[in-house]
């Protein structure tokens, strides 16, 4: 091919070792090389020679489900190899294993069950009638199997279904999907008859029988089978599933070449045939007994009879010789036993009867213990053989469940006879031959069982001779190719080259029909054909098969001898080769490729012969069963009975036909062909994906391999050899019209006919261009419907296409740099005549000084010459001053005089004046009071007029007014009650107050007399010298004593009465109190009821006339997030979802459709208009399943109503503890009563009062109606409300605005001059990164750089776990948690560390007023408060279980579970605080990112390295959607919507997605970005006057700042993201680590990003700072992550060596100059 053709950016394919196929762009090219670039690695540069293979491809095409998947692979632009290998992966990645290519259904095995693909609902969709038999053309194995049904039904004709493939390609399994099909989709509504019934039970018994694990596959079959399925039609049909149907009335069953050798020997990790594992597991289960008893492990109804089988022979498989030649003994997820009874079960089906079910079980036995026979020489005789005398036992059962004798079955095997023409010759055999014969008899008694048993189904089944109207099934072995090889894959390859040549006539009759329907010329010597491959292995007399059956007739024939002949025959055919060093190999060259047998042992298996002495052995059983099974057989009758079938057994000339398997085999497959030829084809190619049989994997290799041998890429040779290129006439014109001249162009856009255009086109650019014509034939040819093209013609279009473009993109290029550079010298030298204005400023500014000293030595000296002329000024000044008071004193006081009689005469006047003005005034003031009066009663009647007309309208509203006065009238009682209760309390206080007031004047007279009492003793005792006194005065003082101690106790007593009366005062008063409070609370809550109405119409005019026009949307306050209005919940079965749907059919049904498709799930999210408002509401099911999902939206939610049924007290209580809930989470809550059970009847069961408490006590709302409308629009009335922004909407306010305020358009204009200089918000964008925390000392206050903004940042602690490199971090919520707040850090060893980072005093104090859990709910006191060494942190947890590094992490939204992603290909769920693995999520490749949908918390959605995304559950693990891109997703991240997700690429793309349900997401559009690949997305709001924007890191060394672009009239909050657009790019050291991002809220924000130059990158993004660079020092090695946490307070930095650093912004306001 001449490279020369090649221009420029062509895409293409280019040979890999690993991946087959690579995708590559040519770069340059000449005669001598191509040089490409491969999109692996975009900067490097691969060579290629001019001979080396390479083919087109096309750029990639998106559809709403992802990466475009055609249904049919014929219709791809560029029809070989790589496109078909790519695509095929393409559709497996998303679980479409189906693909047509052409007449072919490729099917992938998928090695798992995918949901709903093989359903009865999937199967009913795919039958179709004759008129819509086109309707359903989705690839499918029932597509394939409904087109065979609608061909024998609507055409009368007989079809055939090829099902081939490798071994674990799923061959079985999709002939059993295609039985299916056809035995029900003519049945009569779906009813199944016996003959389908036994059809369908067919299939697991020949599997027990003929399948067995093989090294690719658990359940392989080997042999091959062609199923001839009848049907009949005409007046017995009947009326079924699809019309006019015909309906299964036979069955046959054709099996070819048994793979007997199995039953002797299996390599290693492979197994024997099913049924002898199976026998065995049955008999192991029996202790002593023989006897089983069926069924055991079936359900008796599944069975057609109870039964006892005998399993005589039968025991543990460990005791048999031919079951242990391998280690593998069970398979994966099988019951041996219960399996043996499905297949007992099915021989019941089929109709075999208990005594051949006995006697097949016996004869396999038999088989077992004739494995056990040994033989060893005799001791007299080293050339024969005996039977060991440790395997007596063995043969002895052999022989008696065959029915033979034991001396005769031994004689058979140890002896040979020959016959002569005069006597019988019987002579020993070595144990070499009689090993082998016993081999031959085991092998000879299993294959006819298996043909016993498809006999009996054929015969059970009923096969109809009169019916010739048939579906055939062929599940035939696909091609092989091993290292070894040997006859047996001969006769396989042999059978597939027919059946290619087969299928490559009906390709090329295809191509032949679309060709003359279109009306094109072509040659059928373009078209390929393999009939040399056929003739050199069958023809007669020197095919391959021929020349074996000769040297098996010749005597002393050998496999060397066989080989020999074959070198000779056919040396230099170009079929055939040889290999030199492997004298008994020879090569024959398929049409999958070359393929080496081995003729060891080649004769021995073609004849496949027992000696007659075993033949004649078991002919003479006394088994009938076993006898016949020889007498039968046409090989073994001839020995048997030799006259009856001797003239059977003679050729056409009378020569006797000896039997051979090759010979066998050819006639049974002529007579296959024969049948098919008369057919209508339809072929299914099973692929197997890997050779692990693991999910989700996809080997690029073996598939090409497979793609090759299953003749698929013939498929794309035929089509190749015609017209490859095909198009349709819209597209040549629109494609090719740019390489025509405008005259040419104009000339042909008036032409109507599409194909005259199409072919005036073409004539002229083969002229202008010298497109080249082939040998024979056209290069081009224009059909009717479609245009064709020879490649050669396709590439000289699309080069000379491709240049066009190249040069028209240059020029647009160089136009918008031109232009950009304009802009930006425009730009310079605006900024240079600005700094010659400033430098002019500066000059004149030292001018302006030297002036102004020059002035002031002026002015010095000008002082103190005044200074010296001023003193001799005052001398002469005083005395003047002196003469003129003299005089002034005269004068003064003549003035005097006379001024005091002017006074006198003004003040006269001015009284009479007074008296004349006061007398208008008072006139005036009565006419101005009277016309002031009927003013205000015009103004009044017309207030009246409205008023009653407003009356009207609060007609409606008087019911509730009145319901509420009842209410605050029963709230007022209560009130009375509780005044009359609290004065009661008062006088009881009172009353106590003076009884308390006595007992205190009593102690204090008590005291008194105690104190008379004691100075009486003192007396007392200073008298007791006097006896005579003394005994008297002791009677009286014991008396006293007494009555002090009687005095005590009640003084005790009564202090104790004191104080129980203070406890019960202040316990009455704080009851009081609460019911006061509980009081005001309802009464103010009654009172917003009443007046709602009111309220909601007087300021519905205000809100409109204040707002832009249009609806508005209630969004979430400034700092808040809770981004859903109202969340109704509550438990099931109170009328929720019934309420909410009332409400919107109300008030928006254009949303009933959303909400009906909605309804089932466990919550869904609402958009209603309501007045103008646009609300979220959120709709929670009370499944138990989804509470904690239900909580978890609490935090988020502005009003929670929780709905409960008045007719029900259980649903009050859980409505209760979900308030008490809901207020702990910040909610405002709304508790709702449903009236509807109510107003039907059912009695109120609920007390309102207290759940009117309840409601008081959360701080919330309370109502009870039938209908939503009322409370949710008392809720949109609350002016306090965070939940809506009034001033979001007003007309005038710039929403952008940093201050909120109004902005004229004269002060934008000044900003935006501002702007070019830096000095638009330049106090806030000077701020730094991040808020200060900590305070600084007065060293590192003096130390600072004040030039440097981040002078101030600094690091304040390591961290390090490992030396292991940390992957990624992230920190947890700011309101999880008042004492710290939670990072989390990932490494490439898997090990995660959480870590608690405790707040500083300033951090505490900016979130002092922010609503917190409270610290008791805490499980370790200990970590409140920061450890003991002020380090403020401590480890929180660690999470061991990944293998690889870990990829991502995040934390859920209630932050006490961590999500990891790693390449050990799985997805943990952790618990925060335990450390333990709560869940797992396995993937076929590695995951390198994922995260949560945002409105949707139970689903995930996962990238892996495949280029998939996958939407997972994280309930079941159930995948709900795969998407397919063009190459892996690094990074994903959702806008602040919730709508939308950004994907970033390997490749440097970013593909936007949409969420457009809870469970599904839609391709909206790519944008290419950057030549490297996308490893970090974050999101930034809008803000400061700028659109929302990503921050996006990619491997090329550059950080981009990419603006979003909403709909429009529509915000981000609320709008259609439509375009991205690159506002700027900064560079950032980056091209092989996965670097991370983060965003900095401060100042106008700051981009922050890792680096490979051990550095922190920081980039304001304030207007006019012209993305100015700063950089943090610390790190040693590269930084891969930064992450910043909610409060803008701390920045943590991690490196490639598992050093974590934590940065704080000093405070130093504290520190005084």
């Amino acid at each position: 091919m001449d490279t020369t053709h090649y221009a420029q950016g062509t895409l293409i394919w280019i040979k890999h070792e690993e991946e087959v196929w690579l995708q590559a762009e040519i770069v340059t090219s000449n005669d001598k090389e191509i040089i490409v670039k491969t999109i692996e690695d975009p900067d490097a540069r691969v060579v290629l020679g001019p001979n080396e293979p390479i083919f087109l491809r096309t750029s990639d095409v998106f559809t709403s489900e992802g990466l475009s998947v055609l249904d049919d692979l014929t219709q791809l632009t560029h029809l070989h190899e790589p496109a078909v290998l790519s695509s095929l992966q393409n559709r497996f990645d998303i679980d479409k294993i189906y693909t047509f290519t052409g007449p072919i259904l490729i099917a992938l095995n998928p090695f798992k069950l995918i949901p709903g693909l093989y359903d009865e609902e999937v199967l009913k969709s795919f039958i179709t009638t004759k008129q819509n038999a086109v309707a359903n053309s989705k690839p499918h194995v029932f597509n394939t199997s409904n087109a065979a049904y609608r061909g024998i039904c609507d055409r009368q004709k007989s079809q055939t279904v090829l099902i081939s493939g490798e071994s674990g390609a799923g061959k079985t399994e999709t002939t059993k999907h295609v039985m299916k099909f056809l035995a029900l989709a003519g049945s009569e509504d779906g009813a199944v008859t016996n003959v389908e019934k036994q059809v369908l039970e067919s299939n697991p018994l020949l599997e027990a029988f003929g399948n067995a694990r093989t090294l690719r596959n658990d359940n392989s079959s080997r042999f091959g089978k062609f199923i001839e399925l009848q049907f009949r039609s005409g007046q017995k049909a009947f009326e079924g599933m699809a019309g006019q149907n015909s309906r299964l009335c036979g069955a046959r069953i054709r099996t070819y070449l048994l793979e007997k050798v199995r039953v002797c020997d299996q390599q290693e990790g492979e197994r024997n045939y099913h049924i002898f594992y199976e026998a065995c597991a049955a008999a192991s289960t029996l202790s002593g007994s023989t006897t089983y008893n069926f069924p055991q492990v079936l359900s008796k109804e599944k069975v057609k009879a109870e039964r006892t089988v005998d399993l005589e022979g039968f025991s543990d498989l460990s005791n048999f010789a031919y079951m242990t030649r391998s280690t593998c003994r069970t398979l994966k997820d099988v019951n041996d036993i219960e399996m043996f009874e499905r297949r007992i079960a099915a021989m019941q089906t089929i109709g075999i009867d208990a005594d051949d079910i006995q006697q097949i079980l016996r004869v396999i036995a038999a088989v077992l213990h004739l494995g056990n026979t040994k033989f060893d020489a005799p001791p007299n005789n080293s050339e024969g053989s005996m039977v060991m005398q440790e395997c007596a036992s063995s043969i002895e059962l052999a022989a008696k469940l065959t029915g033979v004798d034991r001396t005769a079955l031994e004689r058979s095997l140890c002896n040979q006879t020959r016959v002569t023409v005069r006597e019988r010759i019987c002579s020993p055999v070595n144990v070499r031959q009689a090993s082998d014969n016993r081999d031959a008899l085991a092998k000879a008694l299993y294959g006819m069982i298996f043909d016993l048993i498809v006999v009996n189904t054929n015969n059970s089944i009923g096969f109809l001779p009169d019916v010739k109207l048939f579906v055939g099934v062929l599940d035939i072995f696909g091609f092989e190719c091993f290292k070894m090889n040997s006859f047996e894959q001969l006769c396989i390859n042999f059978t597939n080259e027919r059946l290619q040549q087969f299928f490559n006539s009906f390709v090329f009759k295809l191509e032949e029909q679309l060709y003359e329907r279109e009306g094109i010329p072509w040659d059928p010597l373009d078209f390929p054909d393999n009939q040399d491959a056929v003739d050199i292995l069958q023809a007669k007399g020197t095919g391959i098969f021929a020349i074996l059956d000769e040297e098996c007739v010749v005597p002393q024939g050998s496999d060397q001898g066989f080989c020999n002949k074959l070198m000779k025959q056919h040396k230099g055919h170009r079929r055939f080769d040889e290999i030199k060093t492997k004298p008994t190999w020879f090569i024959v060259k398929h049409f999958a490729g070359p393929v080496g047998y081995c003729t060891d042992g080649f004769l021995d298996k073609n004849k496949d012969q027992l000696s007659n002495d075993i033949i004649e052995c078991m002919g003479a059983s006394k088994t009938e069963f076993v006898s016949n099974l020889f007498k039968k057989d046409k090989k073994y009758a001839e020995v048997l009975n030799k006259d009856a079938v001797a003239q059977e057994t003679k050729g056409p000339g009378g020569k006797k036909k000896k039997y051979t398997v090759s010979s066998e085999f050819k006639d049974q497959l002529t007579s296959l062909m024969d049948i098919v030829d008369l057919t209508e084809p339809h072929f299914i190619r099973c692929i197997k994906p890997n050779p692990q049989n693991e999910p989700d994997r996809y080997d690029r290799k073996g598939v090409t391999e497979q793609l090759r041998y299953g003749g698929v890429l013939q498929v794309v040779q035929v089509s190749r050899a015609g017209y490859p290129v095909r198009i349709n006439h819209q597209e040549c014109w629109d494609d090719y019209k740019v390489l025509c001249s405008a005259q040419v162009v104009s000339g042909l856009k008036h032409v109507d006919d599409l194909k005259l255009r199409a072919q005036k086109l073409l004539d002229h650019l083969t002229e202008e261009l010298s497109i080249p014509k082939p040998m024979h034939g056209l290069s081009w040819a224009v059909g009717k419907t479609m245009v064709f093209f020879k490649l050669p013609a396709y590439e000289r279009l699309k080069r000379a296409r491709l240049e066009l473009l190249i040069k028209s993109t240059t020029l647009i290029q160089a136009c918008w740099r031109r232009q950009t550079k304009m802009k930006m010298y425009k730009a310079i030298r605006l900024f240079t005549r600005h700094i010659e204005a400033i430098l002019r400023l500066k000059q004149a500014r030292l001018d302006l000084q030297r002036r102004r000293q020059l002035v002031a030595a002026t002015k010095i000296q000008a002082h103190i010459r005044r200074c010296l002329a001023q003193r001799k000024y005052r001398a002469i000044y005083k005395k003047i001053v002196q003469i003129q008071a003299w005089r002034k004193g005269i004068t003064g006081r003549r003035h005097a005089k006379e001024y005091r009689r002017y006074v006198s005469a003004r003040k006269i006047q001015r009284n009479w004046r007074r008296y004349q003005d006061q007398k208008v005034y008072t006139a005036l003031k009565k006419a101005l009071y009277l016309a002031q009066e009927r003013m205000r009663l015009t103004h009044a009647k017309k207030q009246m007029q409205k008023l009653k007309k407003e009356a009207k309208e609060v007609g409606a509203l008087m019911a509730k007014s009145q319901k509420a006065a009842e209410q605050a009238a029963e709230l007022r009682k209560k009130n009375d009650e509780l005044e009359a209760v609290q004065l009661q309390l008062q006088s009881e206080k009172k009353s106590l107050q003076g009884k308390v007031k006595q007992l205190e004047e009593s102690i204090q007279t008590m005291q008194q007399s105690l104190e008379e009492v004691k100075q009486q003793a003192d007396t007392a005792a200073k008298l007791a010298a006097d006896k005579s006194k003394t005994i008297v005065e002791t009677e009286r003082l014991e008396g006293m004593q007494k009555q002090i101690q009687e005095r005590d106790a009640e003084l005790a007593k009564l202090r104790q009465d004191i104080e129980e009366a203070k406890a019960s005062s202040v316990q009455n008063a704080q009851k009081l109190q609460e019911a006061e409070g509980r009081y005001q609370q309802l009464l103010k809550s009654t009172a917003m009821q009443s007046t709602a109405g009111m309220n909601m119409g007087a300021n519905r005019g205000q809100f409109q006339a204040a707002n832009q026009p249009g609806p508005s949307r209630m969004r979430p306050a400034a700092g808040s997030n809770r981004n859903v209005n109202i969340q109704l919940c509550g438990s099931v079965g109170v009328g929720k979802t019934a309420l909410l749907e009332n409400l919107i059919k109300e008030q928006d049904p254009d949303q009933m459709t959303k909400f009906m498709e909605q309804k089932a799930n466990l919550m869904s999210h609402h958009q209603i208009k309501l007045d103008e408002k646009l609300v979220k509401l959120l709709d929670c099911s009370g499944n138990a399943r989804a509470q904690h999902l239900v909580k978890e939206w609490f935090g988020r939610t502005a009003w929670v109503f929780v709905v409960y049924d008045m007719s029900k007290q259980d649903t009050l209580d859980y409505a209760l503890e979900l308030t008490r809930e809901a207020h702990q989470a910040g909610a405002k809550v709304f508790l709702f009563g449903n009236r509807w059970s109510v107003d039907h009847g059912q009695p109120v069961e609920v007390d309102l009062m207290a759940a009117k408490d309840a409601a008081v006590r959360s701080e919330g709302m309370s109502m009870e109606s039938a209908s939503l409308i009322d409370a949710v629009k008392l809720v949109l009335n609350q002016p306090d409300d965070e939940a809506w922004d009034p001033s979001m909407g007003q007309g005038g306010i710039d929403p952008l605005s940093p201050d909120g305020q109004r902005r004229s358009s004269i002060s934008a204009a000044i900003d935006s001059v501002k702007s070019w200089f830096g000095g638009a918000e330049r106090g806030r964008a000077n701020q730094g990164v991040l808020r200060p925390s900590l305070k600084g000392t007065k060293q590192m206050k003096v130390a600072r750089n004040q030039n440097d903004i981040n002078a101030d940042l600094r690091p304040v602690q390591e961290l390090q776990d490992s030396e292991s490199a940390v992957t990624c971090i992230c920190f947890g919520q700011e309101r999880a948690n008042r004492a710290y707040i939670l990072l989390a850090t990932a490494s490439k060893d898997g090990t995660v560390v959480i870590y608690r980072c405790y707040r500083t005093e300033m951090e505490a104090a900016y979130v002092a007023d922010e609503a917190f859990p409270s610290d008791k709910e805490q499980t370790n006191i200990a970590f409140q408060t920061p450890p003991p060494d002020h380090s403020n942190i401590s480890m929180h947890s660690r999470l061991n279980g990944h293998s690889r590094a870990i990829t991502s992490i995040f934390f859920n939204l209630l932050e006490d579970q961590l999500v990891t992603t790693s390449i050990d290909k799985s997805v943990r769920f952790w618990g925060i605080d335990s450390g333990e693995m709560l869940k797992v999520f396995t993937d076929s490749s590695p995951v390198p990112v994922a995260t949560f949908l945002p409105f949707n918390p139970q689903v995930f959605v996962a990238a892996n390295s495949n280029a998939v995304l996958r939407l997972v559950n994280v309930q079941n693990g159930m995948v709900l959607q795969k998407l397919k891109v063009e190459t892996e997703v690094r990074a994903l991240k959702f806008d602040d919507t919730g709508l939308f997700l950004l994907a970033g690429t390997k490749s440097g793309s970013i593909h936007v997605l949409e969420a457009s349900d809870s469970s599904t997401l839609k391709f909206k559009f790519k944008v290419q970005l950057a030549r490297g690949g996308v490893t970090c997305i974050t999101f930034v709001s809008a803000a400061y006057g700028q659109p929302p924007c990503l921050l996006v890191n990619t491997s090329d060394s550059s950080a981009t700042i990419i603006d979003c672009t909403y709909g429009p009239q529509r915000g981000p909050q609320e709008g259609n993201l439509q375009n991205l657009a690159v506002r700027s790019r900064v560079r950032v050291a980056h091209s092989l680590l996965p670097l991370k991002c983060c965003y900095s809220p401060s100042g106008q924000g700051y981009l922050i990003s890792g680096s490979e130059d051990k550095e922190v990158y920081i980039y304001s993004l304030a207007k006019g700072s012209n993305y100015k660079m700063q950089y943090l020092k610390h790190h040693q090695v590269p930084v891969v992550a930064v992450a910043v946490n909610l409060q803008d307070t701390l920045l943590a930095s991690a490196d490639s060596l598992g050093r974590i650093v934590l940065w704080r912004r000093m405070d130093f306001s504290h520190i005084t100059d």
